[in-house]
């Protein structure tokens, strides 16, 4: 199968260090890799380029934008509320206005660095969908014209996953469901699992893929929803939105070039059912009450694309 050599852990390792590498901060050997890395990665060459935007909006956005008129005045009555005795007879010390302005504007740097680095590692981890739905979905085109029975997916999924194939059927109801299995990235020990869909005119993904130890970060102004307890998150990548989720020990993704909100509404509908089969085990999940996706006429067997896994691939680790 046509996969890109995406490797999700070096991948992060390199965003992480992608603001230092901006601002000149990486040793010489550090700046060698990354740079040797961001060759050969279209999606961190991509990030570079956004960050690089980012930086240059928010330093003519900050050339532009002068301190309001009365913050002067309110830190100047705050420090004589706070020091009555030491104020109420002596004007307040120009020095001592500018330095609390400092600490303010320290604070409220640090809080919008931590947001900016939230959304950094929030685009980091979407990104490891996007790849794998452009990858295989689309530049590969690993799945047939007609749906592959359900028994068929079933069987490549595997007993640990093929309880998931009727939560997908349920909850995209839009969507008829072409192809599901197991794919690993060359080059790298990940593996995923992929439901590939088709329906609005559209080619649709629902990817789980391990977490090893990741974590989305928390933060109402990061999360676009959280249907019953499950976070969502989403984002515009490669031409394609995407919504992502945890689930258990997973990230579960949703991608497609249908609308970011479009994306939001089906992770929502999807995230909390994958939760709960996965929390009990998804081949507990009885799945011989699913809808049927394949047409009437599809006339058995559909072909198989080229290169993929065969059924009996091994699990996911």
């Amino acid at each position: 199968m046509n996969v890109f050599n995406f490797d999700s852990k070096q991948c992060l390792r390199v965003r992480e260090q992608m603001d230092a590498y901006l601002s000149n901060e990486l040793l010489v050997e550090t700046t060698s890799e990354v740079l040797r890395h961001l060759e050969s990665c279209e999606g961190c060459s991509y990030e570079l380029d956004s960050r690089l935007r980012l930086r240059e909006a928010l330093r003519r956005a900050a050339d532009k934008r002068l301190p309001p008129e009365h913050l002067r005045e309110a830190i100047s009555q705050r420090l004589r509320r706070a020091q009555p005795g030491f104020f109420g007879d002596f004007r307040v010390i120009p020095w001592a206005v500018a330095l609390a302005s400092m600490v303010l504007a320290v604070v409220a740097g640090q809080q919008g660095l931590r947001f900016q680095r939230g959304r950094q590692l929030v685009s980091s981890i979407l990104t490891i969908g996007v790849t794998d739905h452009v990858q295989c979905a689309i530049k590969g085109h690993n799945y047939p014209e007609v749906a592959n029975p359900p028994a068929q997916l079933r069987k490549q999924l595997g007993p640990e996953y093929a309880g998931l194939l009727p939560i997908v059927q349920e909850k995209l109801p839009a969507f008829q469901v072409l192809e599901a299995h197991i794919c690993q990235v060359p080059g790298s020990p990940r593996k995923y699992v992929h439901f590939i869909t088709r329906g609005q005119g559209t080619i649709l993904s629902v990817i789980l893929t391990r977490r090893e130890g990741e974590s989305l970060p928390a933060g109402r102004f990061l999360v676009a929803s959280a249907p019953g307890g499950v976070d969502l998150y989403k984002a515009q990548l490669q031409g394609m939105s995407v919504a992502g989720f945890e689930s258990n020990e997973y990230f579960g993704f949703v991608v497609s070039d249908l609308g970011q909100d479009e994306m939001v509404q089906i992770a929502a509908r999807l995230a909390p059912a994958m939760r709960d089969a996965l929390s009990k085990g998804a081949g507990t999940v009885k799945a011989d009450n699913a809808p049927r996706n394949s047409p009437p006429d599809s006339g058995g067997v559909a072909r198989r694309a080229p290169g993929w896994l065969s059924p009996e691939a091994e699990n996911m680790r």
